[in-house]
């Protein structure tokens, strides 16, 4: 049979997972000769032989790839014969890197897990055991190529036997170029307060085991960053890394040995424990169960718990210790700012939060927080997106230009897009805080410089006092493109369900607030949306929020000016309201009110259900962000009785457009507080508030011959107000759109800016 040769470009996540060793061994079992190289954005593959033994090769070739192989596409040309005598890798070449793909860090696979806990093994107790299936990817990365030299494991130069290794295409650990051994390797330490050495390499790990179990908080380095931990068992160490962190509520992530472990305390089941047991080992958002036998304040007044697994070497032998045990495992971080990564930052900045550092030094290339997933309507939502998913692209359904978003202020994230690909970076933060700001403009150099993607139409947010909306107008000047929050959240809906571009749907955008085209605060709206435009076609009432920000913090001043024209102060006086200055500041806000001073209005559907906690008496402060609807949805899920309230649709007086009245939904509940339980209200009001918008989107979308409704913002984390709002669409014989691969809050901004960008549009808002 005659000989032929083929040229093969191969296009994914094709670096940094084994791909190249794989595509050898495929070759060798058919017996082609040719090579094998990665030209940085893709691999190319000569290959040379029979047509039978190229038909099986091409076939063989996405069917058996490694476990976290990616192919996006393979292009193939017949080429001249040139008599290779063998099969054989070829270095990497630098040159074009756009577009290229690095791996994320996953969790240690279970061969490199067996031979740390192998007594016989060379990586025998060692924390830093990876192959090319697991470990680190991305938070080594300093630049291109994906080659060790190009990673922070360049500071650790191979041992002979590492070296050995790491050059047999046969071995599992060929160009794993985070592959290291107890002589080579980084090195793990146990600190006191003051940098002293307690104990090295797996002494180090034992007697933080001890050191926890006594009652201690230490800081843990990952892969991304540190982590702050304590026995999730205990109440006084749980309390007390609460008032070390001034974080008195918001919940805590907690680490357990195995699923079943978690199966002591929480429910994961169905989709919850497919992504918990993961190999990406997100942090899941899980039901708790009824006899819940952690400490109470890891996660007070909620239904739920953030959960992961161990992930790292070191996790997996810390655990090892004390198989049963539980540790709070939470960012290294003051809320909204970016996490502690260096060795000295956290000796210095966690003086006053830990007892003990447990620390390696490998150096932290890229800040990576943990990702958190919540199964939502049967469907995972993305909290956050980050370690396990970055840097992943996001493939798109048409192209577009070399584009970037910048995001918007809060939980913020930057998008680089270019061709068919967008590349999403990690969670930044709050970017209004200068340290986050810093970091903000840190991750998009890097990223730009990983992808090769040099964008020249940037996208931000059209509220002009926003850090990243003034970076953008400075960085990309005449070729800057303002886009309105929540069509940014519908264009990001529309291309994370890839429709194609001549697509248009109802948009339901429901959040906090967002820069309305009008100048008005919005967060309730309803848009008719295309990638070329949107038009507002129906909204939450807008509503008085007296002290403008100050009521997204406290939210008795959003009762009072919901309810303020309905009732008078001595009916206001009665409900369980608080204000940190107490009758003072209650009289300051209705003097506000009655003079239409320092009120702005809003269409926020968030403040609409931070009214209703703080009214029935479920959450009177806030914490942290999200926190009174939050533990509104827990109360609900106690209801045990229907009630239900009036839905009314008038006309705004001001846009003309049909609105939900929230005054009205308010009022009833007023109406029938002393009736009904507090949990049954809190669920008339998530019931009722969802079927007022679903139903309020399906009348308009009928009636402008739209099929798809679909739902961003964060309130979509919310499952019964999503659950409701889905059922209804669907009964009416629409089809319902969620996010699949991106977050449904501000996360999804910049992604949804990079496309209104790269499409070199200017989004029409009516």
């Amino acid at each position: 049979m005659q000989n032929e040769a083929r040229l093969f470009h191969v296009t994914g996540t094709v670096q940094g997972v084994g791909f190249r060793p794989f595509v050898y061994q495929l070759a060798k079992a058919h017996g082609l000769l040719g090579y094998v190289k990665n030209l940085g954005n893709h691999v190319e593959i000569l290959i040379e032989g029979n047509r039978e033994s190229l038909e099986s090769f091409l076939q063989e070739l996405p069917e058996k790839k490694p476990p976290l192989a990616k192919i996006t596409e393979i292009k193939i040309r017949t080429v001249s014969f040139s008599s290779y005598s063998k099969f054989i890798i070829v270095p990497s070449e630098s040159g074009v890197f756009e577009n290229s793909i690095i791996p994320p860090d996953t969790a240690i696979c279970e061969k490199c897990r067996s031979e740390i806990f192998d007594p016989s093994s060379r990586y025998y107790r060692y924390p830093f055991t990876v192959c090319t299936n697991c470990g680190p990817r991305y938070t080594t990365v300093r630049t291109l190529p994906y080659d060790r030299e190009n990673t922070t494991m360049a500071d650790f130069p191979l041992c002979p036997e590492c070296e050995a290794e790491y050059t047999d295409p046969l071995n599992r650990r060929y160009h794993a170029q985070p592959v290291c051994c107890p002589k080579c390797g980084p090195e793990l330490a146990l600190l006191d307060l003051d940098g002293n050495t307690l104990a090295n390499g797996y002494e180090a790990i034992a007697k933080a085991s001890d050191l926890l179990q006594q009652g201690s908080i230490l800081s843990i380095k990952g892969f991304g960053g540190f982590h702050i931990a304590c026995d999730a068992r205990k109440e006084k160490p749980v309390r007390e890394l609460r008032r070390r962190l001034m974080r008195p509520e918001q919940p805590f992530a907690v680490m357990a040995k195995n699923a079943e472990i978690v199966e002591s305390f929480a429910e994961p089941e169905g989709a919850g424990r497919e992504y918990l047991t993961s190999y990406r080992r997100p942090i899941t958002v899980l039901p708790m169960l009824k006899q819940f036998n952690l400490a109470e304040s890891v996660s007070p007044g909620l239904h739920n718990i953030g959960v992961m697994l161990p992930y790292t070497g070191t996790q997996n032998l810390l655990f090892d210790c004390v198989p049963d045990s539980v540790y709070v495992m939470t960012s290294a971080n003051l809320p909204g700012r970016p996490m502690v990564v260096e060795n000295k930052e956290a000796i210095e900045k966690l003086r006053e939060i830990v007892d003990f550092h447990l620390l390696h030094n490998r150096v932290i290339a890229n800040r990576n927080d943990d990702t958190v997933i919540r199964i939502v309507n049967g469907r995972a939502a993305f909290i956050r997106r980050s370690r396990g998913f970055v840097p992943e692209p996001i493939e798109l359904p048409f192209e577009v230009e070399a584009s970037i978003g910048v995001g918007a202020e809060m939980n913020s994230t930057a998008t680089v897009a270019k061709g068919k690909l967008a590349y999403i970076s990690q969670y930044i933060g709050n970017t209004s805080h200068l340290e986050t700001f810093k970091y903000h403009s840190e991750v998009i150099r890097h990223l730009i410089r990983l992808t090769g993607i040099e964008p020249f139409h940037w996208g931000c947010d059209l509220h002009p006092s926003f850090n990243t909306t003034r970076f953008a107008m400075n960085s990309g000047g005449e070729n800057t493109l303002k886009v309105q929050h929540h069509y940014a959240h519908i264009l990001a809906l529309m291309a994370d369900n890839s429709l194609p571009l001549d697509s248009r749907i109802l948009g339901i955008s429901l959040d906090g607030v967002g820069y309305g085209s009008d100048g008005t605060v919005w967060g309730g709206e309803l848009f008719e949306s295309s990638y070329f435009g949107y038009e507002r076609i129906g909204h939450l009432l807008p509503q008085p929020m007296p002290g403008g920000d100050l009521a997204s913090r406290e939210p008795s001043r959003m009762v009072m000016g919901i309810l303020f024209e309905k009732l008078g102060r001595t009916e206001l006086e009665k409900l369980p309201l608080r204000f940190p200055q107490g009758k003072l500041e209650f009289s300051a806000v209705m003097k506000q009110l009655e003079n239409g001073v320092n009120v702005i209005q809003s269409s926020s559907t968030g403040r609409v259900l931070d009214a209703a906690a703080a009214m029935l008496g479920i959450c009177v402060t806030r914490t942290y962000d999200g926190e009174p609807a939050m533990k509104l949805e827990s109360a609900a899920k106690k209801s045990t009785h229907v009630v239900d309230l009036p839905l009314v649709f008038p006309k705004h007086r001001k846009s003309g457009l049909p609105v939900l009245d929230t005054t009205e939904l308010l009022m009833g509940i007023y109406e029938l507080s002393g009736k009904y339980s507090s949990a049954d209200l809190a669920f008339a009001l998530e019931e009722s508030l969802a079927k007022g918008i679903s139903e309020l989107a399906v009348s308009l979308a009928a009636r402008r011959g739209l099929e798809m409704i679909g739902l961003s913002g964060g309130v979509a984390y919310n499952d019964h107000i999503t659950s409701c709002i889905a059922g209804t669409v669907r009964e009416a014989g629409f089809e319902f759109l969620a996010h699949r691969q991106v977050s449904c809050g501000d996360g999804c901004i910049s992604f949804g800016q990079a496309l209104a960008a790269g499409l070199r549009i200017n989004p029409r808002g009516t």
